[in-house]
């Protein structure tokens, strides 16, 4: 056992030594860089991909070997030389792929290009089962470059705290090795051997090995991209959506590629264009250049190119060998561009897969992935770095030793700290201390003033500090303590209330967090109406929307999760409740014949509440089935899943404890879900329904209440009703159930409507109903336009009571506004 032990040393001792490296560069017949071209050993699968300055890397043992380099629209080279005890240069320079365009036969009026396409079509399904089971390992090398940047960005200076004052640097480095295992039609596994990130020693680096199938109908890029996906070249109903030319066709191994321009038929569709390479008679994919732009209904990014080539695994079965993604986006001031590049090795269509390869982790970092030597990288990386590479590591790994000096976090720190008066103002400021690890949140001047009828003019003020306790980057374990205060000059009540949240778990997440003091609650806990839009409609229209009451109050609840989807939330909470009248009439427009109404809900009761107590328990189960995993050393995080959110909610009210004198127990199940319809966009649904099961004793803060809106502002999405009086249907039911349903369309249907579908708005519509009884139901219908200026929605909604038309109005909001999610 020893000898073979020592064997096994001295092979991996001495390996290096008998493989030399093949290096060189690769341009074109000008002298031209050719950024990340192919080049392979053609006797093997090894291969790599020059770096974007156009230099490659290769190991090979002694031998003679045929060496191929590729370039999308650059004919392919072929170079025969013999690896010795030395290091071999090889330099490339490719020659524009010369095509030749034979008589072209146009029939019907149809350019040849489209009977390619028709015979790519129909074998696309075949091509793209051929990967459906595979394991292969993937080295992925990702970067982000400014060209420039404005010098204040919100009035505060743009700084990127790396010691560079130059306009053009690179803000991201990081190369990643994976696993890459897929079974389809649902089992994927992406597991991290090795990653690096520049200036971050602990960081783990982008690991996205999966590439894009142009076999697909329809291909996603993201969520955030658009979450439509795009319509693929050679999808079943790509006729309908693209033109196409047939540029010309040229050889290679033998074998002719047809070079075919794609050209969308329309603007503002999810479509591609640029060139896609056929293999003729194959009628495979051999090679694309494709580009996406802001007329192809992508967010976020102003362009996208995406260049692919594939090579032949065997006689059948061809592979992506290589896959370079380039955004491009200005936005702000700001001109920022990358590369993605993947290069794909050790491909294998036959794995054996044990039954505990694929499980509910997708993406898991092995324990020591970013403790990997720099040796390590040298051997391992396929893409040799290019020069400003190599200074960026050095650099941001300086800079990284230099930031734990205390000397350096307290001139960081100085810097982050200086008070801006117009962040005070309008936004808050936060103000850290980098040595401790800690920081403290102030909140706006703006938030902190404000005025309701019950208390007068109020002076508010909430500090957060926070403590992260984990040394890592990502390490859950923080203390956060936020005390509270509140003083109404109209009562003279002082309220003041401390919150303290302790985050941790090693492998799921958990949240303890108690909660005490005196505070002014709105009779919904939920707090549906917000204080600014209130003091606004008060003090303009004489409206008071809160209703509030006074409370001594204690609360703690843990948050646990316990894997498989499941997430354990146990509360107690009690409260000594006073009632709060209106104490001034005071409002800068006093309107004729209006006044402000009593500071509880009117519509159910005709008196305030007396002073009581209540002490209560809830617990709550939340479980979504298959849900997946990121696992990173020592702890995992929630990615959710493809199937609905349920959650199920007990409370019990305990008469006689503390001196409670509730007396209810009710419960609320929900069930919540997004569905991507593709191209016809995403439908998102909240369905519940609940109950009172005992109610011998209960408060009006403790009524089941709906979420209703009586503001021209939108409130939550998919959890309120933009039409419904706030507290008109307050109720102690025994059984209710509700519905939010919505579906945006993303830019179907208005992409056709010219000025729609340039400005990129959405139609969305949807409805909110709830059911108590034949006599209480109610229903709004809405239709609006979503992104909006990139941000804003609007929406007409109309609403029917008991069957009967009501009332309707419009709603304006935020776009994708979920807001705070009722507990």
């Amino acid at each position: 056992m020893r000898t073979t032990l020592l064997t096994i040393a001295l092979t991996i001792f001495f390996h290096p030594a008998f493989s030399q490296k093949i290096k060189g560069t690769i341009t074109d017949s000008t002298g031209k860089i050719l950024p990340y071209a192919s080049v392979f050993i053609k006797e093997t699968t090894k291969g790599t991909n020059a770096s974007s300055e156009g230099k490659y890397s290769l190991k090979a043992d002694p031998g003679t070997y045929t060496i191929v380099c590729q370039y999308v629209g650059y004919q392919r080279q072929e170079k025969k030389i013999t690896v010795g005890a030395s290091d071999v240069e090889l330099n490339f320079q490719l020659s524009i792929q010369t095509m030749t365009l034979g008589e072209v036969v146009i029939k019907n009026g149809e350019d040849p290009a489209y009977e390619i396409i028709r015979n790519t079509i129909k074998k696309r399904s075949y091509y793209r089962k051929q990967l459906a089971k595979f394991e292969c390992e993937v080295y992925t090398k990702g970067q982000m470059r400014v060209r420039n940047f404005p010098t204040k960005f919100l009035g505060k200076k743009v700084d990127f705290e790396d010691g560079d004052t130059s306009k053009q640097k690179m803000v991201y480095l990081s190369e990643t090795v994976s696993r890459y295992m897929v079974d389809e039609p649902n089992k994927v596994k992406v597991e991290v051997i090795s990653s690096k990130v520049s200036g971050q020693s602990d960081g783990y680096g982008l690991a996205a090995p999966g590439f894009v199938s142009f076999y697909d109908n329809n291909i996603f890029i993201g969520n955030s991209l658009n979450p439509r996906g795009f319509i693929s070249p050679i999808s079943d109903n790509a006729l309908n959506y693209y033109r196409y030319k047939l540029e010309g066709s040229f050889l290679e191994d033998g074998k002719e590629v047809d070079r075919i321009k794609v050209i969308p038929r329309r603007k503002y569709e999810p479509l591609f264009s640029g060139y896609i390479n056929i293999l003729a008679d194959e009628w495979r994919i051999h090679s694309v250049q494709l580009l996406l732009t802001k007329s192809s209904q992508m967010e976020l990014m102003d362009t996208l190119r995406i260049e692919q080539l594939y090579r032949p695994l065997n006689n059948d079965v061809w592979y992506v060998s290589s896959q370079v993604i380039y955004p491009a986006i200005k936005i702000f001031g700001f001109d920022i561009h990358g590369s993605f590049v993947n290069v794909y090795s050790a491909f294998d269509i036959n794995p054996v897969f044990s039954k505990k390869t694929f499980n509910n982790t997708i993406l898991k970092y092995n324990d020591s992935a970013n403790k990997k030597s720099v040796e390590y990288w040298e051997r391992s990386r396929p893409i040799p770095l290019m020069a400003d590479e190599v200074k960026d590591y050095q650099r941001k790994d300086s800079l990284e030793v230099a930031r734990k000096d205390p000397r350096y976090l307290d001139s960081l720190d100085k810097v982050r700290n200086k008070i801006s008066p117009l962040n005070m103002l309008l936004i808050g400021q936060t103000f850290t201390n980098s040595k401790k690890r800690s920081s403290i949140a102030l909140p706006s001047l703006m938030e902190s003033v404000n005025f309701n009828p019950a208390e007068g003019m109020v002076l508010s003020s909430e500090v957060t500090w926070t403590k992260k306790i984990d040394t890592t980057i990502g390490g859950r374990k923080s203390i956060r303590i936020s005390p509270y205060v509140r003083y109404g000059f109209s009562n003279q009540h002082f309220n003041a209330h401390l919150t303290a949240a302790y985050t941790f778990g090693k492998k799921y997440l958990s949240v303890i967090t108690l909660s005490g003091g005196s505070r002014v609650f709105q009779f919904n806990n939920n707090s549906p109406i917000g204080e600014r839009g209130n003091t606004i409609s008060c003090l303009l229209s004489e409206e008071n929307r809160i209703k509030t009451y006074q409370a001594l109050y204690l609360r703690a609840s843990i948050q646990r999760g316990v894997g498989e989807g499941f997430t354990l939330t146990g509360t107690f909470q009690y409260q000594d409740r006073k009632p709060l009248d209106n104490t001034t009439t005071y409002t800068w427009r006093d309107k004729a014949g209006r006044e402000y109404t009593p500071n509880y809900p009117n519509e159910i009761v005709s008196v305030n509440i007396q002073p009581h107590k209540v002490a209560m328990a809830s617990i709550k189960l939340q479980w979504q089935a298959g849900t997946k995993y990121v696992e990173l050393p020592g702890r995992k995080i929630n990615v959710g899943s493809k199937y609905p959110v349920l959650s199920l909610q007990y409370m019990q009210a305990f008469r006689g404890l503390l001196g409670s004198d509730g007396a209810f127990s009710k419960w609320k199940f929900t069930l919540s879900d997004e569905v991507n319809f593709k191209l016809r966009g995403n439908f998102r649904y909240r369905l519940g329904m609940g109950g009172f099961i005992q109610r011998d004793n209960v408060q009006l803060p403790d009524y089941n209440h709906f979420n209703g809106n009586i503001s021209s502002l939108a409130s939550e999405y998919l959890n309120s009703f933009q039409l419904l009086p706030i507290y008109q249907f307050s109720n102690t039911d025994r059984f209710y159930a509700l519905a939010h349903i919505e579906h945006n369309f993303k830019g179907f249907l208005t992409n056709k409507i010219p000025g729609f579908r340039k400005l990129n708005l959405y139609l969305v519509t949807g409805a909110n109903s709830f059911y108590l009884s034949k006599e209480r139901r109610y229903t709004e219908f809405f239709v609006g336009l979503d992104n909006i200026l990139k941000q804003l929605r609007i929406d007409f909604v109309q609403s029917w009571l008991n069957g009967k038309s009501w009332q309707n109005g419009i709603r304006v909001g935020l776009s994708n506004f979920m807001g705070r999610r009722e507990d």
